[in-house]
C-alpha cells in the first residue's frame, strides 16, 4: 500500500479463498459463508488486503513457500489475500478448542451436554495458543507495513486483535464486528477473569465495536461497566476506556445481497434443483436450512414436528419436513456427538409415524448444496429457525428474497435469533426450548390464510430490501470516516430495532 492512507485491511479467520493442502500442493477453493459474500464486493470500490489464518501441514517450510506463491497467483488486482500460516496444533487449539468449542458455545448458551463442561489444563493451554494466533496475525500485519484508511476485524476468533493493532497503528481507525450474540455479564463471568478481561480490553482497542443487534450492544456495554468498572453511556452507545479513549458500540444487522440472490434464482442450477426436489416434497412442506450445530437446536425442532403429527393426525401423509443440514466442524467431538443425537431423534420420529404417513415424514439432505436449499425456500410452506441463539440468521433473510410472492410460506423463528428484531411483526416467534409452542406455531403456519402469509412476507421482504449486505458494509465504512469508499446512498441506513 502507498505511503498516504489507501485501501482497507480486512482481518478474519478465513479468507475469500480456502487454502487446502492436497497431494503436496496448495489448492484454493472459494470460501462459502455470509462473511465472504458481504465483504468481497468491497474490492470493487477500493484496494483490499485480506489477512487470514491457514493451518500448516507437517512439512511446514516447503508448504509455506508454496502458500505464498499460491496466494499471489490467486490474488485479484484489487484484493490481496495474505495467508498467515499457523502450526497445525496451534490452529487446532485456537480455532477448535477455544473459538468453536468454548467461545461459540458460550455465546450461544450451549454449556454442558452439547457444549463444553469445564475449563481444564488442556483448555488453558489452548487459550495460550488462541493468544498466540492473534499475536501472529498482528505481527504479520505489522510486518507487511500497510497504511490503510481503516481496519475491519471480524468475529470471535480475533477478540484480542484490535488492542494489538492499536499499539502498532495508533492513528488508523479500527472496527471490530462480532457476528454472533454477545453474552451478558453473568454468562461472560463463566470464563476466567484473565480471559474475559482480554476479550473486553481487546475489543476496546477498536474505535467502533460492531454488534448484530441492539441487545448485543446493551450486553457488551453492561460487561464493560460491570466487569471492568468502566463508565458507559447506554443511550449514546459509548464506553470510556481506562486510558481515556471513547469507544462507540453500534449495531449493524448483517444482511444478504438481494440482487445476487435474485440472479441465482434465475439460474439453471436452481431450476435443476427444483426438479430434483419435486419427488421429495409433500402437499405441504416445512423446511429448515442450517449447519448441524448444537446452537441451531435441530433436535427440538424435530421433536416439535413429531408433536405436530400427534396433535394433527390428519396432516400425516400431507406434510413433510425437509431438513437441509450442512455438515459442520465434524473434526470436533462435540459436533459429532450432536449429529448422532439428531439422527437418532429423526429415526425415532420416522419409525413412529412412517406407516401412518405412507413413508418417512422427515427427509434429510446432509450436504452443502445452496442451490437446492434456495429451491426449497422458494416452495416451502414454513421455514423453521428455532436456534438457541443466533447472531442474525441470514437464512431467514434469504428466504424472504426467494420465496414465492404469490404463495409465500411463513417464517417461524426463535425470539433469541438476532433476525427476530427485524421480523417481529412478520414472523411467528417461539421460545427455542418450547416443543409444544413450536408445534402449535407450525400448525398455525400451515393453517394460515394466503392473504395473511402474503402480508407478513411482504412486510419482512421490505425490511430486507431496505437494509441489504451493501448497506451493512457501507454503514460501517461511513462511521469509520471513509465515506469515499462507502459510496453511501442518501437515506439508506435504517434502525435495527
Amino acid at each position: 500500500m502507498a505511503n498516504s492512507p489507501s485501501g482497507i485491511v480486512i482481518v478474519a479467520n478465513r479468507g475469500p479463498n480456502d487454502f487446502v493442502w492436497q497431494d503436496g500442493a496448495w489448492v484454493t477453493r472459494t470460501a462459502a459463508g455470509g462473511l465472504v459474500s458481504m465483504i468481497t464486493p468491497l474490492a470493487r470500490r477500493a484496494t483490499v488486503a485480506w489477512f487470514c489464518c491457514v493451518s500448516e501441514p507437517p512439512d511446514a517450510e516447503q508448504a509455506r513457500t508454496g502458500l505464498y506463491t499460491t496466494a499471489a497467483d490467486q490474488s485479484d488486482p484489487r484484493l490481496h489475500v495474505v495467508p498467515v500460516p499457523l502450526a497445525a496444533e496451534t490452529y487446532h487449539a485456537y480455532y477448535g478448542l477455544i473459538s468453536n468449542e468454548v467461545l461459540w458455545m458460550l455465546q450461544h448458551h450451549v454449556i454442558g451436554g452439547g457444549g463444553f463442561d469445564f475449563l481444564d489444563l488442556r483448555r488453558h493451554q489452548a487459550w495460550g495458543r488462541y493468544l498466540e494466533a492473534n499475536g501472529r496475525l498482528a505481527g504479520a500485519i505489522a510486518g507487511a507495513r500497510p497504511h490503510p484508511k481503516a481496519f475491519l476485524v471480524q468475529d470471535y476468533h480475533l477478540y484480542p486483535l484490535p488492542a494489538l493493532l492499536r499499539g502498532t497503528f495508533p492513528e488508523t481507525p479500527i472496527l471490530h464486528f462480532t457476528h454472533i450474540p454477545f453474552p451478558d455479564p453473568p454468562v461472560l463471568l463463566l470464563l476466567p477473569n484473565a480471559w474475559r478481561k482480554t476479550i473486553l480490553n481487546g475489543l476496546l482497542g477498536a474505535d467502533i465495536v460492531g454488534m448484530q443487534t441492539q441487545m448485543d450492544v446493551h450486553s457488551f456495554l453492561s460487561c464493560c461497566h460491570e466487569l471492568l468498572q468502566l463508565p458507559i453511556d447506554m443511550a449514546a452507545g459509548t464506553v470510556r476506556t481506562s486510558d481515556g479513549r471513547q469507544v462507540s458500540v453500534r449495531s449493524y444487522p448483517a444482511s444478504v445481497d438481494t440482487r445476487s440472490l435474485q440472479r441465482t434464482m434465475r439460474s439453471s442450477a436452481v431450476s435443476s434443483a427444483h426438479r430434483r426436489l419435486s419427488s421429495e416434497q409433500g402437499e405441504m412442506n416445512i423446511i429448515r436450512v442450517d449447519r448441524l450445530d448444537p446452537s441451531k437446536n435441530q433436535q427440538v425442532g424435530f421433536l416439535a414436528f413429531g408433536r405436530l403429527l400427534e396433535l394433527r393426525p390428519d396432516l400425516c401423509g400431507r406434510v413433510r419436513f425437509l431438513a437441509f443440514l450442512v455438515p459442520s466442524r465434524t473434526d470436533l467431538g462435540i459436533y459429532r456427538a450432536y449429529r448422532d443425537t439428531v439422527y437418532q431423534t429423526i429415526d425415532e420420529i420416522n419409525t413412529r409415524f412412517g406407516e401412518a404417513c405412507g413413508g418417512p415424514p422427515i427427509r434429510v439432505f446432509y450436504t452443502n448444496d445452496r442451490d437446492q436449499a434456495l429451491a426449497a425456500m422458494h416452495d416451502c410452506n414454513v421455514l423453521l429457525v428455532n436456534s438457541l441463539q443466533d447472531g442474525m440468521n441470514l437464512v431467514a433473510k434469504e428466504w424472504a428474497v426467494v420465496a414465492r410472492p404469490d404463495r409465500p410460506g411463513v417464517l417461524v423463528v426463535s425470539e433469541t435469533a438476532g433476525v427476530a428484531e427485524e421480523a417481529a411483526e412478520s414472523a411467528l416467534l417461539i421460545s427455542p426450548l418450547d416443543v409444544e409452542g413450536t408445534a402449535r406455531a407450525l400448525i398455525d403456519s400451515l393453517d394460515m390464510p394466503v392473504s395473511e402469509r402474503k402480508q407478513r412476507h411482504a412486510q419482512f421482504l421490505q425490511r430486507v430490501h431496505n437494509w441489504s449486505a451493501r448497506d451493512w458494509l457501507n454503514a460501517q465504512l461511513v462511521d469509520l470516516g471513509v465515506q469515499e469508499v462507502a459510496r453511501e446512498r442518501a437515506g439508506q441506513r435504517v434502525s435495527s430495532a
